[in-house]
């Protein structure tokens, strides 16, 4: 920016006239910070709430992929399971408000308060920024499995109540919870083993040391796809996009069933207003790339679409929901 001599006040002395020009160069500079490019905002990190290879992890790196250049920043991914959830959760919670510490989370960021007897955090510790996916949960077993279909698992679990164990992604999870709530409308008790991601869950279906498993259609469906697992059946009220082959739990006496997972992305508490929204937009722009849509479809799941005002609603909401699942199957704080 230039200045003109005749935009400087007329000096009337020698020290009128410094003061004016030091005047005129302090206002320079201002309007030169002003107008300088936002400096790069430095490494935000992802904290995902399992281990390597679950949906949350894959949801995390696919967004900070494209994400990290919207707002002028190196996104890390950084892994930190432990408490269904809680571990990652308490870590942004503590953090510093500044926009470097962010939570990739899924549905027991609300489950987790009505299943812990100690969390170590409260809703209001954190504030959402943006829903990054929705998806199915699907109950899988190994291709070798006995079980060809899901009417198979419900009969051999109602012959032997409680004998036949199922994993999960951990307690609080939306594999957890979709689980729960399928075996309770079918009616049958299985005995639940919680792991720290759907990717350890599904390690051990595969090397045989449980023989069911519940997961985020996300994490399951390249081994679906591979062949080396066999999908019986999805928890979404229709048969899902990209996996029309797997019928619903609704299709095998349970009409109307469904239990949806979501994965979004929050701030700590107090977290400016003004960063919230640039990263809600830039979450926004990311998942309206077609690239990433067609990476998320591929996994089994759809691109979110709601900004941090709605998926505020929707996530107090989500709480309500299971505090009523909660009571409706039983089940307990750990």
């Amino acid at each position: 920016m230039l200045v003109k001599t005749t935009d400087l006040p007329l000096c009337r002395s020698y020290l009128s006239c410094v003061t004016s020009v030091r005047a005129a160069l302090i206002a320079l500079m201002v309007l030169t910070v002003l107008a300088a490019p936002a400096q790069a905002a430095g490494t935000i990190r992802f904290y995902a709430i399992v281990a390597a290879g679950g949906s949350v992890d894959a949801m995390a790196r696919i967004v900070g992929e494209k994400f990290g250049p919207l707002v002028d920043a190196t996104v890390v991914v950084e892994n930190k399971p432990g408490g269904g959830g809680n571990l990652a959760t308490q870590t942004v919670a503590r953090a510093a408000p500044d926009g470097l510490s962010l939570l990739v989370s899924g549905n027991n960021h609300t489950s987790n308060l009505s299943l812990y007897k100690e969390t170590g955090y409260q809703m209001d510790d954190l504030i959402p920024v943006a829903e990054l996916m929705r998806g199915p949960a699907v109950i899988v077993v190994a291709a070798q499995s006995p079980y060809q279909s899901f009417d198979q698992l419900l009969a051999d679990a109602k012959r032997r109540p409680k004998e036949i164990s199922f994993g999960t992604a951990g307690i609080g999870t939306a594999s957890h919870f979709a689980a729960e709530y399928t075996f309770f409308t079918a009616q049958v008790k299985m005995t639940s083993v919680p792991y720290r991601g759907s990717g350890p869950s599904l390690t051990d279906l595969l090397g045989g040391q449980i023989p069911v498993a519940v997961s985020s259609l996300v994490a399951a469906m390249p081994l679906i796809k591979a062949g080396k697992l066999r999908a019986l059946a999805v928890t979404s009220l229709k048969r899902w996009p990209g996996a029309e082959g797997i019928p619903t739990v609704a299709e095998f006496g349970m009409p109307g069933f469904e239990q949806l997972s979501w994965i979004g992305l929050f701030a700590p508490k107090g977290t400016p207003a003004a960063t919230i929204e640039r990263y809600s937009q830039a979450v926004k722009k990311v998942l309206t790339d077609p690239d990433v849509q067609r990476r998320v479809a591929g996994l089994g799941g759809v691109a979110g679409e709601l900004g941090a005002t709605e998926f505020k609603k929707f996530v107090d909401q989500d709480y309500v929901t299971v505090q009523q699942i909660v009571k409706s199957v039983g089940m307990k704080p750990d």
